[in-house]
C-alpha cells in the first residue's frame, strides 16, 4: 500500500540525514534500519525473552500469573509511550514531512503513514511484551482464555501507547524561545521519560489486590474474563473505546503540529554577535539544551531523577543491613549511569552539526566540549547528591568523592565513544547517527557493568572499597585510551 511505502521512506530519510553519504554505516548486525522487520527485530527478541521468563511465574499459581500479566500490560504501554514519543517527534523536529507535500500523495495517505510510522519504528515489537507470557501462562494453567486476553490486551495496549505517544510527540519538540512553552513541554517530557517510576508503586498495588474481585477489572484479565464477569465486560468495553478515542485525538493533533512550524519569527530586527573559543561553545550548547524541551528533560531524567530514585528509599527507610557492605560500589554504579545523558548534547546539534565540520576540531575536542557542557549543567545536582551520600554513609566524604569521580569519568567516556562514532562527512546528528540499537546496547552494557560492581560485594563480602576504586580507575584508564584515539579530525 502507498501509505506503508511512505512510512518506510520517512524512516529511511531519518536514517539518511544522520549518516555519512559514503562509506560504511554504523549499524549493529544491520538491524537498525531498512525494513520494518529490521527496525523491530532486536526489540522483538529482547521483549520476548523478558515475557517468556515472566510467564513461567504461573508455576506459583493463578494469582501470581494474573498479577504479572497486569504488570506486563502496563509495561507495554509505558515502553510504547516512550518509544512513540521519542520517535515521532523526529518527524516534527527534523521536518521530515516537508518533502512528502511535494509528491502526488493524498492527505489521507500521508496521515495513514503517520499512523504507520509508530508501528514501523518499534511499535510492531510491543505485543511481544505480553503475548509470550500469555502463551506460557495459559499452557501452565490450562486456561486458553488467558491467551485470548493477552492477544486482545496487547492490541489495546499498543493503541493506548500510540495515542499517548502521538500526544507527547506533538508537544514543542523543536528549539523554541518561549519560556512558557519550554516549561510546559519540559514538564510533559519529564512525565513521559519518568513514567517507568510508576512500576514500583503499581506492582505493590496489584499485589495487594490478589484474590480480590476487583482484579477482574484490570487488563488484560478483563478481556480473559469478559464472558463470565459483568465487571470484566464493562472494563473491556471501556478500555477499547478509550483507546480508539485517544488514538483518533492523538493522531489528529500530531497531524496539525507536523504540518506547521513551531518557532515564531522574531518581531523585530534580528540581533547577532560573533564569538569564538571554549566559553562561546559552552554557552551555545547550554542555550541549545535549555531551549529544546525533550533534550532538557532527558538530561534531567538521567542525571537527576535516577540518583534521586536511588537515594529516596534509603533516606526514608534507612540503609538495609545487607547493603551496607556494598554502598561504595552502589555509589559508583549510580554515578556511572548518570554519564549516559551526554548523548543528548550530540543529538541536540541536529542540522547545526554540519557547521562543526568546517572548524579545526578533532574528535577529542568535540568530546571535551560536550563533556564540559554536561558537567556545567549537572555538577550542581551531582554535588548535592554527593553531599547526601557523605551524610548518609558512615565512611564520610569517600563515597561522595567516589560518586563524583565515577559520574565525571562516565560522562567523559560516553562523550569520547560517541565522538569516535560520528560520521566523517557533514551530516545531521540525531539518534540515527549512532543507531538506535547501538545506543541501546551501549546503555545495557554500561548498566550491567556498573550494577555488577554493586552486586559483587554482596556475593563476595569484604572487597567493596577495593572493587570501587578499581572500577573508577578502569573508567579513567579507558578515557585516557580513547582520548589518544580521538586526535583524528572531525
Amino acid at each position: 500500500m502507498t501509505w506503508r511505502r511512505v512510512a518506510e521512506v520517512l524512516a529511511r530519510e531519518a536514517t539518511y540525514r544522520s549518516r555519512r553519504k559514503t562509506g560504511r554505516s554504523i549499524r549493529l548486525l544491520k538491524l537498525t534500519g531498512g525494513s520494518m522487520v529490521k527496525y523491530n527485530a532486536l526489540l522483538l527478541v529482547l521483549f520476548s525473552l523478558i515475557s517468556l521468563g515472566t510467564g513461567f511465574s504461573a508455576l506459583g499459581g493463578r494469582d501470581v500469573a494474573y498479577a504479572n500479566l497486569v504488570m506486563l500490560f502496563v509495561m507495554e504501554i509505558l515502553m510504547g509511550v516512550l518509544f512513540m514519543a521519542l520517535n515521532l517527534q523526529v518527524l516534527v523536529s527534523d521536518r521530515l514531512l516537508e518533502p512528502m507535500f511535494h509528491l502526488p500523495l493524498e492527505e489521507t495517505e500521508i496521515r495513514r503513514a503517520l499512523s504507520w510510522i509508530g508501528i514501523y519504528w518499534g511499535g510492531a515489537a510491543l505485543p511481544s511484551i505480553l503475548i509470550p507470557a500469555g502463551i506460557v501462562a495459559s499452557i501452565i494453567l490450562g486456561d486458553p482464555s488467558i491467551l485470548a486476553g493477552a492477544l486482545i490486551g496487547s492490541l489495546v495496549a499498543l493503541a493506548l501507547s500510540l495515542a499517548v505517544g502521538y500526544l507527547a510527540g506533538s508537544l514543542a519538540t523543536r528549539y523554541t524561545r518561549s519560556l512558557r512553552g519550554r516549561a510546559i513541554s519540559t514538564s510533559v517530557w519529564l512525565l513521559v521519560l519518568g513514567i517507568g517510576f510508576l512500576m514500583g508503586p503499581l506492582a505493590e498495588g496489584v499485589s495487594a489486590m490478589r484474590g480480590s474481585e476487583l482484579l477482574a477489572a484490570l487488563p488484560p484479565l478483563c478481556f480473559s474474563l469478559a464472558l463470565s464477569s459483568p465487571l470484566a465486560l464493562a472494563s473491556s468495553l471501556a478500555l477499547i473505546s478509550a483507546s480508539y478515542a485517544l488514538l483518533r485525538v492523538g493522531t489528529a493533533r500530531f497531524w496539525r503540529v507536523a504540518t506547521r512550524g513551531e518557532v515564531a519569527p522574531p518581531r523585530g530586527p534580528a540581533k547577532w554577535s560573533l564569538n569564538f573559543g571554549v566559553r562561546a561553545a559552552l554557552m551555545r550548547d547550554l542555550k541549545l539544551v535549555s531551549r529544546t524541551p525533550r533534550i532538557l528533560a532527558s538530561v534531567i531524567m538521567y542525571s537527576f531523577m535516577f540518583p534521586l530514585a536511588f537515594l529516596l528509599p534509603m533516606l526514608s527507610g534507612g540503609v538495609p543491613p545487607e547493603l551496607k557492605g556494598a554502598l561504595l560500589p552502589i555509589a559508583l554504579a549510580v554515578g556511572g549511569l548518570g554519564g549516559f545523558s551526554v548523548l543528548y548534547l550530540y543529538v541536540v546539534e541536529a542540522a547545526g552539526a554540519r557547521t562543526l565540520y568546517s572548524l579545526p576540531l578533532t574528535r577529542a575536542d568535540v568530546a571535551g566540549l560536550k563533556f564540559l557542557a554536561h558537567s556545567v549543567m549537572n555538577l550542581p545536582i551531582a554535588c548535592a547528591v554527593a553531599a547526601v551520600l557523605s551524610v548518609m554513609m558512615p565512611s564520610g566524604a569517600f563515597p561522595a568523592l567516589l560518586y563524583l569521580a565515577s559520574f565525571l569519568g562516565s560522562a567523559l567516556l560516553n562523550s569520547l565513544v560517541y565522538a569516535a562514532m560520528l560520521p566523517d562527512e557533514p551530516s545531521h546528528w540525531s539518534t540515527e547517527t549512532f543507531g538506535r540499537a547501538v545506543i541501546g546496547v551501549i546503555f545495557i552494557v554500561e548498566s550491567v557493568a556498573y550494577m555488577a560492581l554493586a552486586l559483587i560485594p554482596i556475593l563476595v563480602p569484604g572487597s567493596g572499597a577495593l572493587l570501587a576504586l578499581a572500577g573508577v580507575a578502569s573508567i579513567w584508564i579507558l578515557d585516557g585510551a580513547l582520548m589518544r584515539y580521538g586526535r583524528r579530525p572531525l
